[in-house]
């Protein structure tokens, strides 16, 4: 009976060492065997955001330049992360597999601030803080932005366009896009819809801006500081 023992104690050993190496087989693969996660942008890094010569070089920024500042933009928070989201009635649906490169957020203010600065070449559109106090300050508040799985997408959004002069008015605009498309709501589906609808509401932007031109804040705090202020 003693004499036995060994004999049951290595095959049992030999069992547990084969259906390990089965159990890790098996894990690898899944694993393999899984699809990759993908991750998606809205374009803006493809979009030039320099003003640009007939020779391709940078125009450089001087202080006759007009200088926008484009806020963060504020949207809901359960769509500001990097999970791309679907609308199904009442129902929001997470993609296993899509991401955004970024947060929500930062992708749309991106993309605004590019498309601006494709539109206004010769002025100075950044989404960075500036040292000094711009030409303009563009806040963008978009309350919707909802992608559904039938592809129809709705956006609601309202801005304000901030002058350097605080004594000047404010100018404050808001829109509703809507758009219709099929689509089962794939992850590139989502993607270029969400684009479509931040191009319109660049436009809406663009066209709304006021024609007046503001002093530049480079020259404004040149003539405070000058000990010998122009007639």
């Amino acid at each position: 009976m003693i004499s036995c023992l060994p004999v049951f104690l290595s095959r049992h050993m030999a069992t547990c060492r084969a259906m390990g190496g089965l159990i890790v087989s098996a894990s690898l693969l899944a694993a393999c065997s899984s699809a990759p996660v993908k991750f998606y942008t809205l374009g803006a890094s493809a979009i030039a955001t320099g003003a640009t010569s007939a020779s391709g070089s940078v125009s450089p920024v001087t202080e006759s330049t007009t200088v926008i500042e484009v806020e963060h933009a504020r949207i809901p928070d359960y769509l500001d992360g990097q999970d791309i989201l679907v609308r199904d009635g009442h129902e929001i649906e997470r993609s296993s597999l899509g991401r955004w490169a970024s947060r929500l957020s930062v992708g749309a203010t991106d993309l605004v601030t590019a498309r601006l600065a494709q539109k206004w070449p010769d002025r100075f559109v950044t989404d960075q803080p500036q040292p000094q106090p711009p030409t303009w300050r563009l806040a963008i508040n978009i309350s919707r932005l909802d992608v559904s799985r039938n592809g129809a997408a709705a956006l609601n959004a309202d801005w304000s366009i901030i002058p350097q002069d605080l004594h000047q008015p404010i100018q404050r605009n808001r829109t509703h896009i809507e758009t219709t498309g099929s689509g089962a709501g794939s992850n590139n589906h989502v993607a270029e819809t969400t684009e479509s609808l931040l191009d319109q509401l660049s436009d809406k932007i663009a066209a709304s801006w006021p024609h007046a031109t503001l002093p530049t804040t480079h020259a404004t705090h040149h003539r405070a500081g000058s000990a010998n202020p122009p007639a």
